[in-house]
């Protein structure tokens, strides 16, 4: 029977996915260090996330906040979040 197989798939799909999320990630930092020579710091961070592949792919980036060592961006990062499995995330300042 046709429907009862297109039942029985769907319920192995649903079975299948995994849980997931969309959420928005607020980044501030302390005490960064000083690396520019005649003022402050200009940080932004950059935000990757590890593929399957092993390589890292950018999800989002802040806004550049000038002479700052204690940056609270007022950019938010948009992700997915996949329940119960190891998601690697790197933050680049």
């Amino acid at each position: 029977n046709d429907v009862s197989t297109a039942r029985r798939r769907a319920f192995k799909m649903n079975l299948d996915a995994v849980p997931k999320s969309r959420v928005m990630l607020s980044i501030q930092c302390k005490g960064l260090a000083n690396k520019d020579t005649f003022s402050k710091s200009d940080p932004c961070c950059i935000l990757q996330l590890k593929a399957s592949n092993g390589l890292w792919n950018e999800v989002g980036r802040t806004e550049v906040v000038q002479n700052n060592l204690n940056p609270k961006f007022k950019t938010k990062i948009e992700t997915d979040f996949t329940f119960e499995k190891k998601q690697d995330l790197k933050f680049i300042l």
